[in-house]
């Protein structure tokens, strides 16, 4: 499969994790209101406790859900993550993957990456003159 492809295939999992995680938050709010609505009724109707508890129950339920499709869409973004580092230039010295962060040499060959005549501005980069 292709870069490009793996890429789309990640987004598209993680439309549908994000999606599940919304329902699963949707299906814990019913619940909630379910249980509130069971228990602030109990002098009014006999079966208001079931329904309080039968609203805690999918509380619970849609809770379960909201957190394993969280914990889901967390996984794509981390791989979604570690393809885009991948992309990232290797090392001109000795042609190895650079890891991530901001380096100034290269840490397997020592190779400078970025000239100590450089001075970064708020809004520009200007190389100073030697």
């Amino acid at each position: 499969m292709s870069e490009a492809a793996r890429i789309a295939l990640l987004q598209e999992m993680m439309r549908d994790a994000k999606r599940n995680e919304r329902g699963g938050l949707v299906i814990c709010i019913v619940g909630v209101v379910l249980s509130v609505a069971g228990f602030s009724t109990t002098s009014l109707a006999q079966n208001s406790v079931n329904l309080g508890v039968i609203g805690i129950l999918v509380a619970a339920a849609g809770f379960a859900v909201y957190l394993h499709y969280a914990r889901l869409y967390s996984k794509f973004v981390a791989q979604l993550a570690k393809i885009a580092f991948k992309s990232a230039m290797p090392c001109p010295q000795c042609g190895k993957e650079l890891p991530e962060g901001e380096f100034g040499f290269c840490p397997f060959c020592g190779y400078q990456l970025k000239s100590p005549l450089t001075v970064r501005t708020a809004a520009e980069e200007q190389v100073l003159p030697s």
